[in-house]
């Protein structure tokens, strides 16, 4: 069978984005740059998408109906080594109301209050409206009753904890997952017994990294605590002191932006000293850069890059840094008293609140928008809800609330829909936050959606609710990833359907491929345009050359050959 058997689409960007496939398929451009420089090194030769607003809309056309068959998308594409936005999508095909379609993306993980990691991990996914039961993955430790963050780091899934009964030696953990419901001690992150949680995870330059603080905020006082720092895996159980970011009981946030390591922090306390809730660049060894507090607010609960500009949230208040000790204004969301998480979803930010519970999109200036409500949101009790992180999966954004546990998935507008309440505590009162529950953190791992639970204040207990402090996975439709660090400069990236399996190739070869499925269900015939560049996660940020897109399955062969072809 000849190479170009079975194209519907071949964009070579070229100088532009005309369809060289015989199909018709042309590309009708917004913003890209098509003289960057392809694989040849010669200029002309590929497309370049800025991250912001840049894309290539395909129309919709009997050819591009994939129906229930196979078909594979297929491109190089090069990414810069240090981030200052998510990645974005390569390709999609997907009608977000009917949830049927393609998407081929590249984002690292997310996790509860950190912003994205700089690692690249690739996703591929279809979908025809169809969600899979809840899995139990288990608990990373007995009487913990508050898994703080999920994170993937080199193929691995890593969760920190918040406590542990005893006098601290067990609490402050970070666990990898095993499989199953399976996990493996991967040592304590500081020494002081005092510091209960490890607080926030992120990768940055090929490393995991870890604030740590408590939190039960009710005991972070100077009595109960000690000043929190920052630590490097290195593997096994050992972790590097990486020093102290001014005089805080809580680092609340972790970003990487423009190739430096960010934190928000936290005292938690009314009268805060002078280095305390501000964020700080770390600057190697043990040392830290004070890079200002966020107005007069005494915390930064989430620092997140976006479009090339670093924005953090505090006590309702968002700011975006101007750099040095600079930031600017842009708003409080609909009257929020706190924001926990920022997340980018199809382009734009959106912020999670508290107690309202509001969702809400970033309009530019000072602007915006109202995009729904969950949680406690009739009767007496409608400011018990917080929104504790927000993620994107296979072309929609998910929420995790609390007070009652809660996972929600977002359907456009102000309209969401309840999934699943992973902590069912009969006992829950709306006046009792001992018995609420949170969903910590949401991220993406081996092409399914992993969400941590917790009780509210994060304190050990000794028979904890069996649900608090778990794990859990669920997909929807069918999905497969590659969660090792896709890197910068060119690679190769092919996603294939084959019948009721997955596949995903990098660089000719076979890295990740799903369980098989009932291909029957999975027709993603829909009218929406392919979009190249762009889709539910973000405009994409790279260059791109040779793209095509086959309504066959190509073959390992297939896929080596494309990756071995001489650039033109």
């Amino acid at each position: 069978m000849s190479l170009d058997s079975g194209l519907v689409g071949l964009w070579r960007f070229n100088g532009d984005c005309k369809d060289s496939s015989g199909k018709g398929n042309h590309g009708s451009p917004f913003g890209v740059d098509f003289s960057a420089v392809g694989r040849s090194g010669k200029p002309n030769t590929a497309a370049a998408f800025d991250g912001v607003d840049d894309c290539i809309e395909v129309r919709s056309s009997e050819s591009l109906a994939l129906g229930a068959g196979d078909f594979s998308v297929a491109a190089w594409l090069r990414l810069e080594e240090d981030l200052t936005d998510i990645i974005g999508d390569v390709a999609s095909k997907f009608d977000e109301n009917s949830r049927r379609g393609f998407n081929l993306y590249i984002k690292g993980s997310s996790a509860a209050y950190n912003s994205y990691g700089d690692a690249k991990n690739v996703h591929f996914g279809i979908d025809n409206a169809m969600d899979a039961p809840w899995e139990d993955c288990g608990k990373p430790w007995p009487t913990n009753t508050y898994v703080s963050s999920l994170t993937v780091f080199k193929g691995d899934l890593y969760a920190g904890i918040a406590d542990a009964v005893g006098d601290g030696t067990d609490a402050c953990h970070v666990f990898r997952y095993a499989g199953g419901a399976e996990w493996i001690d991967c040592g304590r992150v500081g020494d002081s017994l005092r510091t209960r949680s490890a607080y926030s995870m992120i990768v940055h330059k090929d490393h995991l990294y870890c604030g740590t603080g408590r939190y039960d905020w009710v005991t972070v006082t100077p009595e109960n605590c000690d000043y929190v720092r920052v630590y490097r895996y290195e593997g096994g159980k050992e972790w590097v002191d990486c020093g102290q970011p001014g005089e805080n009981y809580r680092i609340l946030s972790l970003c990487s932006f423009k190739g430096d390591l960010y934190c928000g922090t936290d005292d938690n306390q009314r009268e805060c000293g002078p280095e305390a809730g501000k964020v700080f660049r770390y600057a190697g060894g043990t040392g830290w850069v004070d890079c200002g507090r966020l107005g007069d607010q005494i915390r930064s609960f989430c620092v997140f890059p976006h479009n090339g500009v670093l924005y953090g949230s505090t006590d309702g208040d968002i700011f975006c840094y101007e750099g040095g000790t600079a930031w600017t204004y842009i708003g409080n969301p609909f009257h929020n008293t706190q924001v926990h998480c920022l997340q980018i979803y199809k382009g734009k930010l959106y912020a999670g609140t508290w107690p309202q519970g509001y969702v809400c999109s970033y309009e530019g200036g000072m602007q915006w928008t109202l995009c729904g409500r969950l949680g406690v949101t009739t009767g007496e009790h409608q400011r018990l809800n917080e929104i504790n992180d927000l993620t994107v999966y296979n072309g929609k954004l998910y929420a995790g609330v609390i007070p009652k546990g809660e996972i929600y998935r977002y359907e456009g507008g102000t309209s969401w829909t309840l999934l699943r309440r992973l902590v069912s505590n009969p006992d829950w009162k709306p006046k009792g936050t001992a018995t609420w529950a949170r969903v910590p953190s949401l991220t993406v791992f081996d092409g399914k959606l992993y969400a941590a639970t917790a009780a509210c204040r994060g304190y050990a207990e000794e028979n904890p609710h069996y649900e608090a402090g778990r794990v859990y996975s669920t997909t929807a439709g069918q999905n497969v990833s590659y969660d090792q660090d896709l890197g910068s400069g060119w690679s190769h990236v092919a996603a294939v359907r084959e019948g009721g399996s997955l596949k995903l190739y990098v660089d000719g070869k076979l890295v990740s491929s799903s369980q098989p499925f009932a291909a029957d269900s999975y027709d993603l015939t829909n009218d929406e345009p392919l979009y190249i560049g762009f889709g539910a996660v973000d405009y994409f940020s790279g260059v791109m050359d040779e793209m095509r897109l086959f309504d066959r399955a190509l073959t390992q062969a297939d896929v080596t050959a494309l990756y071995k072809q001489p650039a033109k």
